[in-house]
């Protein structure tokens, strides 16, 4: 055979062969063949209506997304430990309210925050927290206002055991405190506002407006789907964002979709709205910052050290181990 051709076959199957290599292997973290199935759970709550949007619109652009509605979050972990559901909503202080094992689970993505829907109001005599101090003060754990009031407390070097704590459900404890027999409340919306005016003298002494990003729920992903799948946590967080366009751009549709998901009026869903924010892309990349001056991570970190002074939990993991923003990244 000819010296050159032979050269030159060769040279033919070593690019071919690297050409295969590339080729197959040009997106070495990701998974060839259908992506896995998406399920995501949540309470009933109004801030996660964009996700019905994205489903409806198909904006979870190759992924199958199921939306399903479990109202105990001890029910929703133990979907998740099963494989029931492999994501799920909640704030940092529901994900964190465990106690003896870790929460599973890792954050990628902050739908929303409450901006004053959440907060604590007290009576006309009261001007500090330290005034409550031995006072008969409710609010329902596992409900934003409950954090809120601990976050309070926790500023002045409190806790919990620094009062006479009444554990009641949200409305309870608004027309207790509305009739006199509490001097402060940790209430929800409208309920707030509805307590705080049969009330006079009364006010609200702090709400979630008062305190960026303590009150916010995150997605977290399984984290052995979001170890070997990373790219179905990005089309989620994708049609999330899309989700958030199309309400901005097309908001008869979208308030129909979304009163529809919860079974209120858009009217209802509208008013709902004034009190809650739903987080962006440009806003989600910040929250992922960790030199932010308001993150995901300190502010996780900051809750899982209230709740355990308060006897919430009894484990704290550090925030880099439980929050990724390799995800958020992705947008930037």
């Amino acid at each position: 055979m000819n010296k050159n051709l032979l050269v030159g076959i060769i040279v033919v199957v070593i690019v071919l062969g690297f050409g295969g290599y590339f080729l197959m292997n040009k997106n070495p973290g990701q998974q060839s063949g259908p992506l896995p199935k998406v399920t995501i759970a949540m309470v009933t709550f109004p801030g996660y209506a964009p996700l019905y949007v994205a489903k409806e619109k198909g904006f979870f652009e190759g992924v199958d997304v199921e939306l399903t509605r479990i109202e105990s979050i001890g029910d929703i972990r133990a979907a998740m430990r099963s494989g029931n559901i492999n994501m799920y909503a909640a704030t940092y202080d529901i994900y964190q309210s465990i106690k003896d094992v870790a929460p599973n689970g890792v954050g990628f993505l902050v739908v929303d925050e409450s901006h004053g829907a959440d907060g604590v109001a007290t009576a006309a005599n009261i001007n500090s927290i330290k005034d409550l101090r031995g006072k008969k003060v409710g609010a329902e754990p596992g409900f934003p206002p409950y954090l809120v009031l601990q976050y309070l407390l926790n500023k002045e070097g409190m806790t919990l055991k620094d009062l006479d704590f009444q554990d009641m459900p949200t409305t309870d404890a608004g027309n207790a405190f509305a009739a006199g027999k509490l001097v402060a409340a940790g209430i929800y919306e409208p309920a707030l506002s509805a307590s705080v005016a049969a009330r006079p003298g009364s006010k609200v002494f702090a709400s979630s407006a008062d305190i960026p990003g303590l009150v916010q729920d995150l997605i977290f992903a399984d984290e052995k789907l979001a170890k070997e799948n990373p790219e179905v946590l990005e089309k989620v967080a994708a049609g999330y964002f899309k989700a958030l366009d199309y309400i901005n751009s097309n908001h008869d549709d979208a308030y129909q979709i979304m009163a529809k998901a919860f079974s209120v009026s858009v009217k209802e869903m509208e008013d709902f709205k004034t009190g809650v924010s739903w987080i962006d892309k440009a806003e989600n990349i910040k929250l992922f910052d960790k030199t932010s001056d308001v993150n995901a991570y300190k502010t996780y970190d900051l809750v899982c050290s209230i709740l355990k002074k308060n006897g919430d939990t009894n484990i704290c993991l550090k925030s880099e181990d439980k929050l990724t923003n390799e995800i958020v990244n992705q947008f930037k």
